[in-house]
Formats: structure tokens, sequence, C-alpha cells
């Protein structure tokens, strides 16, 4: 087994022996970063085949003076966002579809519900604030998880999460019965 230095210093040159010892060693902490993302397997294994091939072709962007292993979350983190916008696409036109037909099902109808619902009080927030509260609340990152990924510093963080669970409690009646 090469070491992390080894295995940079053989992807920059190009070494077949690197880009397998690479795979071996992050393909497993890659995918379980894309999963916590994405939940579904296929879509997971899908980004972190194209995670490993981003990283391997763009080896010389790495910047030797940060963690390996923090640029391969961040690249890996990017990815399956990535992947998420493709999946919202793809479910909207797949529940536009399925409104068009009049088809109703008896099964997961609550579940399906309260997961719409969950996605309209998201909408009240923006892009960025949305994607902090899936990742804190739904896909359970740590605050410092969330830091590596995105960049944002962790105060400006709590602050971005504080300030969408605001907003989200002034729409969450619309949504929920609160009493």
């Amino acid at each position: 087994m090469m070491s992390e230095s080894e295995i940079i210093a053989g992807l920059l040159t190009g070494d077949s022996r690197a880009t397998t010892s690479f795979v071996d060693a992050y393909s497993a902490y890659i995918y379980n970063v894309t999963h916590r993302i994405l939940q579904r397997s296929q879509e997971s294994e899908e980004a972190t085949q194209d995670t490993c091939i981003k990283i391997i072709n763009k080896i010389g962007d790495y910047n030797r003076t940060s963690p390996f292993k923090a640029w391969i979350f961040t690249v890996a983190y990017r990815t399956a966002i990535d992947y998420k916008r493709k999946q919202k696409r793809n479910s909207d036109e797949s529940v536009l579809m399925y409104q068009a037909s009049g088809m109703k099902s008896d099964g997961d109808l609550e579940q399906k519900e309260a997961t719409q619902k969950i996605h309209q009080l998201l909408a009240h927030l923006s892009e960025e604030d949305g994607t902090l509260v899936q990742l804190y609340y739904l896909n359970e990152l740590s605050i410092k998880e969330i830091v590596d990924a995105t960049g944002f510093s962790e105060s400006n963080i709590k602050i971005k999460l504080f300030r969408a669970r605001k907003e989200m409690a002034k729409h969450l009646d619309k949504y929920f019965d609160v009493t």
C-alpha cells in the first residue's frame, strides 16, 4: 500500500499503481460522503466514481497546504450536491407527470405528503441555506464537516442555520398542524 504522499506524487505523474492505490484507499470514504447527501446507493456509487475521476484529473489543483482528505471531501461534497440538484429536477418532473396522470396510491401517501411539506418549507430558504439545513439536520453532518465542505466559517454556518430555522418557523403553520 502506498502512502498518501506517494499516491499524490504518482497521480501527478500518471502512475497507474497510484491510481489503483488511490481508489483502494479512498473510495469507501468518498462513498460515505456522497451517500450521506444522496441517500441512494446507485447515485452514491455514480457520484463516487465521478469524484474519483475528478480528483485523478484535477490532482494538479490540489493545494498541499491543506489536508488531502479535506480536499477529497470537498470534491465529493460538491459532486454529490450536483447529483442532488439533478435528482431534484428529475423528482419535480416525476411529480408533475404523476399529478398529470391523475393516479393515486394509498401506500406511503402520508410520508410523501410530509416530505413534500418539508421541501415546501425549504423552498422559503435560499438554495445555500436550504443546503445547509439539509446537510446538518437531514444528513446529520457535523458543523466541522460542513465547514470543510463549504469553506464557510463555523460561526457563519451557525448564523445561517439559526436564520434558516427562524425563517422556516414563520411558515411552519402553513404546512403542519402546529398547536
